[in-house]
């Protein structure tokens, strides 16, 4: 009975392994590939349509340089295993021609197979529809990539829940978006991306409320994008349709010649007469938009759009008729507007700043600035000026924890409007890194424990004098503006303690430090 026991557990593990148990990596190759080959390191195989039609649950593709043409997706992965196509270490592989199964005109297409990741690869010129094109699959991922001169899409989803498209650069697709995530499907990632150059949106997330399915799309997360010169032929920088409770923060959206950030119901009320597809209960946090001359408004909001919260916005707009946010009254319900740079505001008419706040009792902190009276080089440098109004002015936001660049928000005594958190040294130029602000750099060093690292932001050194006195730990001061000399510093003396000097920062240990 043991002997039958132990037969029945062998053959159902052969037959019925664990996801992932038995993964393997391949490899690919379209100068020195065979697709009748092992398609291991020393063997590979040459075309990505054979890799798909071998692999399963939890494989990996590592594709060398060269040219390839596309592939469909025969099966897919699990939890945990995804199939993941991706470049091999070093490598720069392109997809510039559909394959003979793929049937929707795409370079890459995944339709009906569950957890893929496209890792890192070239994907161009796709002559119908996507670089990338996702359908009815849940838990794809498609980072590292470059999608450029596609036809309709650089990435395209349909039906698609638990969609990544993270650190990716979409441009110049020839007739729509840079990344168009639709019909119905909840909880997508889009984040870290450029999209730029796009005739279309640069980012269009569209529940379709016309399509089957419940026409929201719920719990989204847009946020850390950079998104420019896109719209030429209509669309928002990220244009939402009947999207809701989802994160829209950190964006960098300028130059883009439709709208910023759109919110509607793709025209369902048009059509229908109902509010039922607005855009509702969703997050405008810490976006940066500038708007040219010819663009529509930074952020409109209508068609039963309510219930929206935007705060934390910096809204310019080089025009003197549009400005900040244009909404209507069938979205006012549960608006909650503050701590917002613009100058202008539209519902049914445009209006100044005052005039919206007094009317409506909105953004009663917000302020008006011009793109010259905030950045270092609009068009090019959306770091604030010193001293410029957005710093430290903002409301503390517990889901915008760090800024465009991974800083750590707040870096001052508040959190600072738009995309980027910046450290300014205002009255006290001296700041422990991750700790408190000081007036001196002593009153730093009397203050830092061992191993803190002092960063100081307008401190001179005088020739010929010491500059600080140090207790007997390690600290690291590190220059910023005038606090390190021009190139490091040379015939430096030490009293009592040891100094190093590497690209601009005085590590001491010890004593006092004199510049001669």
């Amino acid at each position: 009975m043991r002997q039958i026991l132990i037969a029945i557990v062998v053959f159902g593990l052969l037959n019925f392994p664990f996801p992932g148990v038995f993964a393997a990596t391949y490899y690919v190759s379209s100068d020195s590939g065979d697709d009748d080959a092992a398609g291991d390191q020393t063997a590979p195989w040459k075309t990505l349509q054979h890799a798909a039609d071998q692999v399963t649950t939890g494989d990996t593709v590592k594709i060398a340089t060269g040219t390839y043409a596309g592939f469909r997706a025969k099966s897919g992965g699990s939890s945990g295993s995804p199939i993941v196509f991706m470049a091999d270490d070093g490598a720069s592989p392109l997809l510039n021609v559909v394959s003979a199964d793929c049937i929707k005109g795409s370079i890459v297409e995944i339709e009906e197979f569950d957890w893929w990741v496209i890792d890192g690869l070239e994907i161009r010129d796709a002559p119908r529809h996507a670089g990338v094109d996702v359908r009815v699959a849940d838990h794809v991922t498609v980072r590292n990539c470059v999608c450029l001169q596609n036809n309709t899409w650089g990435i395209f989803t349909g039906y698609a829940e638990y969609f990544t498209a993270e650190y990716n650069e979409c441009a110049y697709s020839a007739e729509e978006h840079g990344i168009y995530h639709s019909n119905s499907a909840d909880n997508a990632v889009i984040r870290y991306n450029i999209c730029h150059h796009n005739y279309g949106c640069g980012i269009q997330i569209n529940a379709d409320p016309r399509m089957d399915g419940d026409g929201i799309s719920s719990c989204d997360v847009v946020s850390h994008n950079i998104l420019y010169e896109n719209g030429n032929g209509g669309g928002a920088a990220i244009n939402l349709a009947s999207v809701r409770d989802s994160l829209i923060a950190n964006n960098l959206i300028y130059m883009n010649h439709a709208g910023g950030i759109a919110a509607w119901d793709d025209g369902y009320y048009d059509e229908f007469h109902s509010y039922e597809f607005g855009c509702k209960n969703n997050k405008f946090y810490n976006n940066t938009v500038h708007m040219p001359s010819d663009g529509r408004w930074a952020l409109n909001m209508i068609n039963g759009s309510t219930g929206n919260s935007v705060e934390n916005n910096i809204f310019v707009h080089d025009s003197s008729y549009r400005g900040g946010i244009e909404t209507d009254s069938s979205s006012l319900t549960g608006l909650s507007s503050d701590y917002n740079v613009m100058c202008r505001a539209s519902l049914d008419d445009a209006m100044d700043l005052s005039g919206w706040q007094s009317t409506y009792s909105a953004d009663q902190h917000s302020q008006c600035r011009t793109a010259a009276q905030i950045f270092e080089a609009p068009g090019s440098d959306y770091h604030f000026l010193e001293g410029s109004f957005p710093h430290d002015e903002g409301t503390t936001l517990a889901e915008v924890a760090d800024d465009l660049e991974g800083n750590s928000r707040p870096q001052g005594a508040g959190y600072d409007i738009g995309a980027y958190e910046q450290k300014f040294c205002d009255n006290d130029p001296v700041m422990i890194l991750g700790g408190d602000f000081f007036t001196s750099v002593q009153d730093a060093i009397d203050a830092a424990v061992q191993g803190d690292t002092i960063l100081c932001e307008a401190v001179e050194f005088q020739e010929g004098i010491v500059l600080y006195e140090l207790p007997a730990k390690t600290v690291g001061i590190i220059g910023g503006y005038d606090c390190v000399p021009d190139g490091n510093p040379t015939g430096t003396t030490t009293l009592g303690g040891q100094v190093s000097i590497e690209s601009g920062a005085i590590i001491l240990s010890g004593g006092a430090l004199a510049i001669e």
